[in-house]
C-alpha cells in the first residue's frame, strides 16, 4: 500500500490503540509495530522502519516513543510526529497516574503486591519473546551484524552498563565494511581537510595581495621593536580582530609568538 493514501488518523489511531493496550515494554511495542504496520498493512516499507528502530536506538529516552515519532514523521512529517507521539504516549501516562495512586493506596495489601510481582514475570516473557524474533528479523542472515551483536552483548553483560564508545565503535567497523569510502588523492584533500583552511576564509588571494602581505610583515619583523603589540594591522571597518589571535601565546607564556601568530593568521585569513 503506497503510503500517500494512508489517511493520518489511521495511524493516530493504532497508535493510540497500540499505546493503550500495547504490553512488554519498547521491545515488545517496536517488535508489534513491524509486524503491523510492515507486514500485515504494509503501511511503511522494511528500510523506512529499520532507519527508524536504528534512529530510535541511538537515540537517548524511549525507544518505542522514538519509533512512533519517527514513523509518524515518514507519514505527515511535524504534525504526524508529533500527534502520533501524543497519542501514543497519554494513554500510557494516564495509566501510570491512576496505578501510581492505587499502588499508593492500596500497595500494602498483599494481595497487590502478588499482583504486581506476577504481571511482571509476565511482561518479561513478552519482552524475551519479541527481543528474539526483532533480533531475527532485523539482523537476519548478516554476518557482520550478528558478530557485532554478540561482542556488544558479551561486553554489555560482562560490564553490566551500556557503553556509548561501543555503538560508535559499532556503527563504524559496519560503515567501513559495507560502505567503504572511495578515497582518491583529489576527494582525500576535500573530505579530509576543509577547504577554507588551505584558501582562506575568503578564498584564494590574489598574487597582489599576497605580495602586499609579504612586504607588510617583512618589514615589520625587521625594523619594529617591541613584544609583539607594537604594530597591529589596523584597517577601517575590519571583519576579522587579527591581534586578538595573536594574544593566545602572550596568555600561555610566549610573549615573542605574538606577532608570528597574527602574521599566520592574516595569511591564512586572505589565502
Amino acid at each position: 500500500m503506497n503510503l500517500s493514501s494512508v489517511p493520518l488518523t489511521k495511524v493516530l489511531s493504532y497508535f493510540l490503540r497500540l499505546g493503550t493496550f500495547g504490553f512488554g515494554g519498547p521491545i515488545a511495542l517496536a517488535n508489534h509495530m513491524r509486524n503491523d504496520l510492515v507486514e500485515e498493512q504494509k503501511w511503511f516499507s522494511v528500510e523506512d522502519y529499520n532507519e527508524g528502530l536504528a534512529f530510535a536506538q541511538l537515540s537517548p529516552g524511549p525507544l518505542a516513543a522514538q519509533l512512533a515519532m519517527y514513523l509518524g514523521w515518514i507519514q505527515a512529517g511535524v504534525i504526524g510526529a508529533t500527534l502520533t507521539g501524543f497519542v501514543f504516549i497519554l494513554p500510557s501516562f494516564l495509566m501510570v497516574v491512576v496505578m501510581a495512586a492505587l499502588y499508593l493506596r492500596f500497595g500494602s495489601l498483599p494481595w497487590i503486591q502478588v499482583l504486581f510481582y506476577s504481571i511482571g514475570a509476565a511482561v518479561i516473557g513478552i519482552i524475551v519473546k519479541s527481543a528474539i524474533q526483532l533480533t531475527q528479523k532485523t539482523i537476519a542472515k548478516d554476518w557482520l551484524l550478528w558478530i557485532i551483536f554478540l561482542i556488544s552483548a558479551a561486553v554489555t553483560a560482562i560490564t553490566e552498563s551500556e557503553m556509548i564508545s561501543l555503538f560508535i565503535i559499532s556503527g563504524i567497523i559496519a560503515l567501513l565494511v559495507k560502505a567503504p569510502p572511495h578515497l582518491t588523492k583529489k576527494t582525500l584533500g576535500i573530505s579530509i581537510i576543509p577547504t577554507f583552511l588551505i584558501t582562506g576564509l575568503e578564498g584564494p588571494a590574489t598574487t597582489d595581495t599576497l605580495t602586499k602581505l609579504g612586504f607588510y610583515f617583512a618589514k615589520v619583523g625587521a625594523v619594529v621593536l617591541g613584544i609583539g603589540r607594537t604594530k597591529p594591522i589596523s584597517e577601517p571597518k575590519a571583519r576579522y580582530s587579527i591581534p586578538a589571535v595573536g594574544q593566545f601565546p602572550h596568555y600561555c607564556g610566549h610573549r615573542s609568538s605574538q606577532i608570528l601568530a597574527n602574521s599566520g593568521f592574516s595569511s591564512w585569513i586572505f589565502g
